[in-house]
């Protein structure tokens, strides 16, 4: 999960323009359950470089220690922080859904079967909730950043970012939050 918000949060800030992701950090939200561990999560290259044609390979290991029932849902909330924190509003990109966006958790997993089954899930697990107790993940195909907006980029282009991944069970309590904080700075490319 750590690897799609930020692959979302990166695309958010991307064009013809180098995006130095200097700091990340991650984490559980305060007082949240910790129902996962991370035991692998590296991006390269590093720094990042988000530009037009670019790529980032990232590799995320996950251990599963509770079942995600059916009816999950995944709510993301992304701020640009500062003197006054802005929310980013969930907006369109070609068909990916990038910024303050809530998702079912079966669509993720069908929007994303043919990336994720069988390779990124234990033995017997199918690509479906409810998701069972197991180690999740492994080093994904290389992702090539799409051309975006220049309004985007311009707006975004720069800043601290926080990212809170809310997951939701079918009764609409939070079972866990997990929060990035990425900082970065765009400069025009040479």
């Amino acid at each position: 999960m750590q690897a799609f918000i930020f692959v979302a949060a990166a695309l958010a800030l991307a064009s013809a323009k180098t995006l130095d992701i200097r700091a990340l950090e991650y984490g559980f939200c305060e007082g949240a359950g910790e129902p996962l561990t991370f035991e692998t999560f590296t991006i390269t290259p590093y720094p990042v470089v988000i530009a037009t044609g670019a790529t980032i390979n990232i590799e995320l290991i996950v251990d599963l220690m509770e079942v995600v029932p059916e009816g999950a849902k995944v709510k993301l909330d992304v701020v640009k922080k500062g003197l006054l924190d802005i929310p980013l509003p969930c907006i369109e990109v070609d068909g990916l859904h990038l910024g303050s966006c809530e998702y079912e958790g079966q669509t993720l997993l069908d929007e994303g079967a043919a990336f994720l089954c069988p390779d990124f899930f234990p033995e017997g697990q199918g690509c479906t909730l409810p998701l069972n107790p197991g180690k999740y993940g492994g080093a994904a195909p290389p992702l090539t950043i799409p051309e975006l907006p220049d309004i985007i980029v311009d707006l975004l282009g720069s800043g601290t970012y926080e990212v809170r991944v809310h997951a939701i069970r079918p009764d609409g309590s939070e079972e866990t939050c997990i929060f990035e904080i990425g900082r970065a700075s765009c400069r025009e490319r040479v």
